[in-house]
């Protein structure tokens, strides 16, 4: 299998692209609007070849650079050069020949039939991460979640009708993670893929149970978001950090958090070619209109 982003040529611009942490013994704060301001945890859903590329410099190790501090530090990270998984885990100053390495690939989740559409959105909707209460009032998310999902549960069932009756993005999520898997293989990587999503099946916590099963030793965190978002990438790491840190044996798992990689050119080529592709099948528009989701930042 040709695997562009894994065999592109690498590049030293940058000595720190990724990220490696042992859960702090302190619970993550709430992150204030600076920190949200700058974030570096970047990621895709897009194509699986966009997955791998930033620099070999920085392996797994237990005492670098905490979740806390990967989820706020302040400078960019560049991420221009090649085989970030593959780096990450097949140095041989840190793989030893008993070292089972694997990778967890976090998204959202969606529901896969139109019964599971309002345990769904009661998921979503209890996460303070997508509705922030005062801390007086916190007794109300649980309620708060069961209302909104019994009230737009009905809409949101005709959506998912329309589109076959469920969320494609667990089939997208597991055709992306088998294919990292066969490239990580082809580049003598023997790793195991997971998946872990952060609101329906696969939870992440069913995720870290099968990763202790395997006997994982040392694992890649992916979180599948093109950019950081508090809502997405912060609340399935916040998630992470609490599991790891009530859990023995993964608080003496190393562990990496694969940060920005939205600016490497594989992430790049591959949303241009997307939209080159699908500007093609409207002949020659005279008028092209963009839309992106976006998450409304509080002013002070």
């Amino acid at each position: 299998m040709n695997c562009p982003a894994m065999t592109a040529s690498p590049s030293s611009s940058s000595s720190s692209s990724y990220s490696t942490f042992r859960p702090p013994p302190p619970l993550l704060p709430q992150l204030s609007n600076d920190s949200q301001r700058s974030v570096v945890m970047h990621c895709t859903r897009l194509p699986f070849e966009a997955f791998a590329a930033t620099s070999s410099n920085r392996l797994l190790g237990k005492h670098s650079l905490p979740l806390r501090a990967a989820l706020v530090t302040s400078n960019p990270l560049n991420i221009s050069s090649s085989s970030v998984i593959s780096d990450a885990i097949s140095s041989s100053s840190v793989i030893t020949d008993d070292a089972k390495i694997g990778v967890l690939l976090l998204n959202l989740g969606g529901p896969e039939t139109l019964d599971d559409v309002q345990p769904f959105l009661f998921n979503l909707f209890a996460d303070p991460d997508i509705i922030r209460l005062p801390p007086v009032f916190q007794f109300l998310q649980k309620p708060l979640a069961q209302f909104i999902s019994v009230a737009r549960a009905p809409k949101s069932k005709e959506g998912y009708a329309s589109i076959g009756g469920g969320s494609p993005l667990r089939h997208i999520t597991d055709a992306q993670a088998e294919e990292l898997r066969k490239c990580l293989w082809e580049k003598n990587v023997p790793a195991k893929v997971y998946v872990g999503m952060r609101y329906w099946h696969p939870f992440t916590e069913e995720a870290i149970e099968q990763i202790k099963r395997d006997g994982i030793t040392k694992l890649v965190v992916l979180p599948l978001y093109p950019q950081f978002s508090i809502s997405t990438s912060g609340s399935s790491l916040r998630l992470l950090e609490r599991i790891f840190r009530e859990d023995e044996y993964l608080v003496n798992m190393q562990h990496t958090v694969i940060p920005s990689w939205y600016q490497r050119e594989g992430y790049i080529k591959a949303m241009a070619n997307l939209i080159q592709s699908e500007l093609g099948k409207f002949g020659s528009p005279n008028q092209c209109t963009w839309r992106a989701s976006c998450i409304c930042r509080r002013s002070r």
